[in-house]
């Protein structure tokens, strides 16, 4: 029989994140995936906010920029994207301190294939396709998984650990653990049920030659005008009166890809999707003018012979959340876990952050001595709070957009939009913060039972800015501070003496005896507020790019973006921070003595003692 540490059942976004994370803390893995081949029509289309971070970390910036676009803004029109949109929201800023969009728009199938390039180069994880998996058992604290091979023979393998990242309809929760635990997907904070129809189009330009006739040209209008005319950057919601819509471009620009979705609530199986999406789509690639030009002969059509239908078909969109994460050993990520609807571009985000958060968890209950039922379940359950504080904001954030998007605009939204309105136009006023970003700052802090020190300030989100160092130019943060081969770091904020901080950093670890699967001495980085001009040549430390140093690299700098971003979720006086691997922090001390305390609080959270 194989045996690995962590079996996968479902090779979607949330499970290859997964198995890379889970890689690069060199656990090892096997997804089993009940396809030969990766799907190919296109499903999720937007990565939103942290989760952006979140693909970054994986590795997978060079790929993104393949596959995706980074979106400007989305907007929200009365009735579609023929009109001015009455409240749109710009998505180039670093109002997230992460230094990286908050939106790309990507192809998700090769999305997936970038990760299983990733997964294949990797000696820890192992991707099995054309695997169905039928059974489960549990032996002592091994979990067997029975499943036919893609030439169909019967197969097992032992693993510590089964993770159902297969789906809403997935058969870890269906099969699994709605029979014997009462797992199941439940309403939670966004009550939304509704059917609407979702179609990709592939479209193509026109040009004086394919389409001599087209009028447009007699304007001197150019094949990209015409493509950006009809098809305008950005994301757009339309709000009634009409049907609900939601609609832009998603992959790379050059790939000319555009979903297309509307509310069909009283969808039935004898209507005929295409003909649905043509009697709604068909107003909107129609113009009369172009940014207040009346064309002098009447109405344009986009010609149909330019688009192509690459799917419609309906969906029942909802949200919904499992009022359990876990039985034991078998634990629920992504779709599996929760769905959403898709006016906030949540589903493969939350996916993402299931994933990165449990991945540093599973390695420290594998690498631990004497763990045992209980502290595998107080791990766990600090995941689960978590992750479900998590999915009810994005619920939230989802149900706004919602509102706007299937009601219109309110009076209340209108006044909050005008009051913000008038406030940026006096000077010296405080802005209103974003409610997103203030959610971001505040992290998972107010989470009760989450795994962060409360007493130590812990549980706060880092930010991201670019760090340099004598020896390293221009480097996002992330890449720097979060650790390599355990699953916590030890940042200290040094002012003066680099080496005296060392001295207690690395004597705090050592007389704590904390197991060096969390934390030890070379997981210790040094940063200092500004450039270092007298440092050891012994140390290797860190400080926020200044703006013309970043300048001067081609880095291109976002609006809000600054490199005291990174200390700003810290009070003055921090000198250590204990930085989880998902860009957490589990506590912050002020002195040697704090930091005694914040380590001996986080031994204890995982409630063993070395010998």
């Amino acid at each position: 029989m194989d045996t690995t540490e962590v079996i996968i059942v479902g090779a979607g976004p949330a499970g290859l994140a997964l198995s890379l994370f889970l890689s690069k803390l060199k656990v090892k893995s096997v997804v089993l995936e009940k396809d030969l081949e990766i799907t190919e029509d296109p499903r999720g289309i937007a990565i939103t906010h942290d989760a952006v971070r979140i693909c970054w970390d994986l590795g997978l910036a060079e790929d993104m920029a393949k596959i995706s676009h980074e979106l400007p803004h989305f907007n929200f029109h009365k009735t579609s994207f023929l009109n001015a949109p009455f409240f749109s929201v710009d998505a180039c800023s670093d109002g997230f301190a992460q230094a990286l969009p908050s939106a790309i728009f990507h192809i998700q199938p090769m999305f997936e294939l970038a990760m299983r390039e990733k997964l294949n180069s990797s000696q820890y994880c192992e991707l099995r396709s054309g695997c169905t998996v039928t059974g489960r058992e549990q032996d002592g604290t091994d979990i067997i998984a029975m499943y036919t091979d893609a030439k169909g023979q019967p197969k097992k393998i032992r693993g510590a650990w089964l993770i159902g990242a297969d789906g809403k309809r997935g058969v870890v929760r269906k099969h699994f653990l709605e029979p014997t635990a009462g797992i199941r997907q439940v309403e939670s904070a966004y009550k939304y049920d509704g059917i609407w129809v979702a179609a990709n189009l592939k479209i193509s330009l026109p040009t004086p030659g394919t389409h001599p006739d087209f009028p447009l040209w007699k304007l001197g209008y150019t094949p990209d005008r015409v493509y950006d005319l009809f098809w305008p950057i950005g994301w757009h919601f339309g709000s009634p009166p009409g049907k609900p819509l939601a609609a832009g471009r998603f992959g790379p620009h050059e790939a000319r890809l555009w979903r297309h979705e509307f509310a069909q609530n009283d969808w039935n199986d004898t209507m005929d999707a295409e003909e649905l999406l043509w009697e709604h789509l068909t107003p909107m690639i129609t113009r009369k003018r172009d940014k207040g030009t009346i064309f002098p002969f009447g109405e344009v059509v986009y010609p149909r012979d330019c688009i192509e239908i690459r799917r419609c078909r309906p969906f029942h969109f909802m949200h919904k959340i499992v009022n359990k994460w876990f039985d034991d050993r078998t634990i629920l990520i992504g779709d599996a876990a929760h769905v959403f609807p898709p006016f906030g571009g949540q589903g493969i985000a939350s996916g993402l952050r299931d994933a990165q958060q449990l991945a540093w968890r599973l390695m420290l209950l594998q690498r631990l001595p004497d763990v045992n039922r209980s502290i595998c379940d107080n791990v766990l359950q600090a995941w689960a709070q978590e992750r479900t504080h998590s999915v009810k904001f994005a619920a939230t954030f989802t149900g706004s957009n919602g509102q706007l998007c299937n009601y219109g605009d309110s009076w209340r939204f209108w006044m909050l939009r005008n009051i913000k309105w008038a406030i940026r136009k006096i000077p010296y006023l405080p802005q209103l913060p974003e409610p997103l970003a203030r959610h971001e700052a505040r992290g998972f802090t107010t989470v009760d039972g989450g795994f962060f020190s409360s007493k130590h300030n812990g549980g706060g989100r880092l930010p991201q800015v670019y760090l340099s160092s004598r020896r390293t130019g221009p480097t996002l943060s992330d890449f720097i501070l979060t650790p390599e081969h355990t699953v916590m770091t030890l940042v200290v904020i040094s002012a003066d003496d680099p080496t005296d901080d060392m001295a207690e950093a690395r004597k705090a670890l050592q007389e704590a005896r904390i197991n060096e699967a969390v934390l030890d001495c070379d997981s210790i980085k040094f940063v200092r507020p500004k450039p270092d001009t007298d440092a050891t040549d012994t140390l290797d430390i860190y400080y926020p790019t200044p703006i013309e140093q970043l300048a001067e690299a081609g880095i291109p700098i976002r609006p809000l973006y600054a490199p005291s971003n990174l200390f700003s979720r810290l009070s003055p006086r921090t000198r250590f921070v204990i930085l989880r691997a998902d860009f957490f922090t589990f506590g912050l001390a002020k002195n040697y003595l704090e930091l005694v305390e914040c380590i001996a609080h986080l031994k204890h959270r995982l409630s063993y003692e070395t010998s």
